[in-house]
């Protein structure tokens, strides 16, 4: 499943030269903070293009990490500090509150 997401990344990226192990840790980091956030145990296909979007917006961030606004003769640049409402709403959607107790084999 990440070797399709990969591809499906560096689809969005078609002009961004990130070698691809980056871009591969990138997924792999994206799709658990997702896993954690839903408190899901596997990506269906709304999540998956929560993935590819947020990891989008992660290498365009690389080498500005932590950058709230910069200007330089008249040009201002900031970014956002949260997810895009579009993604949020996603994550929202697909959340589950709590552990089912079919699935924690650990509850006796």
């Amino acid at each position: 499943m990440i070797e399709t997401l990969l591809e499906r990344l560096k689809a969005r990226l078609d002009d961004v030269e990130v070698p691809d192990i980056k871009l591969q840790a990138i997924v792999e980091d994206v799709t658990q903070e997702v896993l954690a956030d839903t408190n899901q145990s596997k990506l269906n296909a709304q999540l998956e293009s929560a993935v590819i979007s947020l990891s989008v917006i992660t290498v365009n961030r690389i080498g500005t990490e932590g950058l709230a606004s910069e200007g330089y003769s008249g040009v201002s640049t900031s970014y956002l500090d949260d997810v895009p409402p579009r993604v949020a709403s996603i994550l929202n959607a697909n959340r589950r509150l709590g552990v089912w107790e079919d699935e924690d084999e650990s509850i006796t």
